[in-house]
């Protein structure tokens, strides 16, 4: 389970918006000072993502809640979202090439695989989205 805490910003019958810090992992690497993402990280300061989750429970905005998703749920979700475009352009663009169409027409070919990729992740994700939400664990 991968856990955040975040602060309680607004609520309804059905959702709550809580907004989390955003983690980085400078703060525990060795290298910070020499880094460019840990020097960017230090000027752009502190940033807050807002996520709606389903409400579970008797809620008041400013309060802290910890916040869970499971990790099976989240390498799904990153499958979904990055691989399976790639995988549907590769398999479009060689489809074109082993019809043997030219150059200009695999390049097409591979970014409507790449399209229809994220359509279908849309899809998919917009029928499952209650599997892939955070939830409240602990108040």
């Amino acid at each position: 389970m991968i856990e955040q805490s975040a602060k309680v910003v607004k609520f309804d019958d059905k959702t709550v918006w809580v907004e989390a810090e955003r983690q980085s992992t400078c703060s525990g690497c060795q290298v910070k000072q020499g880094c460019g993402t840990g020097m960017l990280a230090k000027h752009v300061g502190k940033r807050f993502s807002s996520i709606a989750v389903i409400k579970t429970s008797d809620v008041s905005v400013g309060q802290q809640v910890q916040l869970a998703i499971p990790e099976e749920t989240l390498l799904q979700g990153a499958f979904l979202m990055y691989i399976l475009p790639l995988i549907l352009m590769f398999i479009m663009a060689a489809g074109a090439r082993a019809l043997n169409f030219n150059e200009t027409i695999e390049i097409f070919a591979g970014l409507g695989g790449l399209l229809l990729g994220f359509y279908w992740v849309k899809l998919n994700l917009s029928n499952k989205k209650d599997g892939f939400q955070a939830r409240i664990t602990e108040e």
